[in-house]
């Protein structure tokens, strides 16, 4: 099999995996403000929109605080949506909604292409610890979690790795083309969230190592090395300008709230603590840190690359008052830096490869066991549960409680929602619901959690729209079909990457 082929492979395992188990709708507020954007700049070529998210919202018109990007992003795929609408006969705003949510379907499984290309392109990894890699990122990490709902994290992801695999190219005849695909992917990933400017420094650090190291120490190449990817970046950040000024009546105002968080807490949570632990939710990172000398010794520009972009979001992400990502599953912020924390691991494996094979194995197997509740049933169902019991502090209780964690709640969740499923009539009644529109805004936690079929349900679209009465040939054959290239293409990678 071609070097293309395995990566085509690989993208359709891990895409088919997503898909699978994607929830074909968006759930989360953050997700459902930005979609709200891309109907209005396609229905009504407007950046504001009338619906009310949040209690907090008022009256009026209502302007996105987050990125663009994503809602751009969207736009054809909101299209798509209403395309399927007309074809296939269902409601429109299910069908929008259902193909915007998949759209980090397909981004997280390029991100899944782009660790096992980095770890064979750049790290000189070989094709079985590359896919070693690439299926602990893919499956093993929250990665899985957010390739499933409208949220701006695993584009960020992608764009920010695709940018430092170019800016890292060894090829010299390319890279003045390099580094402004570059600056390209950087821009984009500004242009999803203003917060990836805090990466640059890194990316000039890394511009200037490779000066330093080489034999014409040019002042003016290197100037001109920093100004090709600049140009894309600064570019963004005037339209950028131009939408707050739009927005706010102010360039300079992003909607956002100020950093203002307690570092020390935000520090300790996002590492340490019981519900949003970095390595609790993500353990195949903790053998990315073991592996990080051994990076440095071999590849020290990568490393103090790969260590700036780590450090700088976590101490950035410490002291922004919404740590931990809100109504989130893990430690969401950093979503953006796992890669880096995977990829470390490769060198372990390539020189102690009997002693640690099996350890990191049996990690990236738990990683999946961790994750599979955070895709088998909505996350929001245990926060409803802890907010019932503990009222205002039923977040904290989760953060910072063992006993309340996430990782043991969540499991519960699961044996609580298919428990409930052989009541048909209260499913139908809450199908029916959902088919209405039916709104929670504002209503007491305990009517959700009876009446939601969001929480109440697997949440896998294809499983929604069995309840919703659909044709099986809408809700049974893709999933079958998706398994079957799940097998197929599974078998192939292992065959073609070393298994036996």
């Amino acid at each position: 099999m071609t070097k293309s082929k395995i990566h085509l492979t690989l993208f359709l395992f891990f895409f088919s995996v997503y898909a699978l188990t994607g929830q074909g709708s968006i759930q989360s507020a953050d997700g459902k403000i930005m979609f709200l954007l891309t109907e209005a700049m396609v229905e009504n070529h407007s950046v504001s929109f009338s619906e009310m998210v949040t209690l907090n919202d008022i009256p009026g018109p209502q302007y996105s605080k987050y990125g663009l990007g994503m809602s751009v992003l969207a736009i054809p795929f909101y299209l798509l949506g209403k395309v399927l609408s007309f074809l296939l006969g269902i409601e429109a705003s299910m069908a929008t909604q259902f193909a915007v949510s998949m759209i980090n379907t397909i981004l997280t499984a390029f991100c899944c292409l782009m660790v096992f290309r980095f770890a064979t392109d750049r790290l000189d990894c070989n094709p079985r610890i590359s896919l070693i890699l690439a299926l602990g990122f893919g499956l093993s990490t929250i990665a899985w979690y957010y390739s499933e709902d409208f949220m701006s994290e695993p584009a960020i992801t992608l764009f920010l790795l695709l940018a430092v695999y170019c800016v890292t190219s060894k090829n010299s005849l390319t890279r003045k083309r390099d580094l402004i695909w570059a600056g390209i992917f950087l821009a984009l990933a500004v242009f999803c969230k203003l917060v990836v400017l805090i990466a640059i420094p890194g990316f000039i650090m890394y511009q200037w190592m490779v000066w330093a190291e080489s034999d014409e120490k040019n002042v003016k190449e290197l100037t001109r090395d920093l100004i090709r990817p600049a140009i894309p970046v600064i570019t963004v950040l005037i339209l950028i300008m131009f939408y707050n000024y739009v927005r706010f009546a102010d360039p300079l105002e992003t909607g956002y709230e100020k950093f203002n968080g307690k570092f020390v807490v935000g520090f300790f949570g996002l590492l340490f603590s019981p519900g949003k632990s970095l390595f609790l939710f993500n353990p195949l990172t903790l053998f990315g840190c073991l592996g990080f000398m051994l990076l440095l010794r071999e590849q020290r520009k990568i490393a103090i690359l790969f260590g700036w972009l780590i450090i700088s979001h976590l101490l950035l992400f410490s002291s922004w008052w919404s740590w931990q990502g809100g109504m989130s599953w893990g430690p969401r912020l950093m979503l953006v830096v796992i890669p880096y924390l995977i990829l470390p691991a490769g060198f372990l494996l390539r020189k102690h490869m009997h002693a640690v094979k099996i350890p990191i194995l049996v990690v990236l197997v738990a990683g999946i066991l961790i994750q599979l509740p955070s895709v088998t049933v909505n996350i929001a169902r245990y926060y409803y549960e802890m907010s019932k019991e503990f009222g205002s502090h039923g977040h904290n209780q989760i953060l910072f409680s063992p006993k309340y964690s996430q990782l043991i709640g969540q499991f519960k969740q699961v044996a609580v929602v298919f428990d409930n499923l052989g009541d048909e009539i209260q499913m139908a009644q809450m199908a029916s619901m959902a088919k209405k529109g039916e709104r929670f805004l504002g209503a007491d936690i305990s009517v959700v959690l009876d009446n939601g079929l969001a929480v109440n349900a697997p949440n896998f679209w294809w499983y929604y729209m069995r309840v919703f009465g659909y044709p099986f040939y809408f809700w049974l054959l893709p999933p079958v079909a998706l398994v079957g290239v799940i097998v197929l293409s599974g078998y192939k990678l292992y065959r073609e990457t070393g298994g036996s």
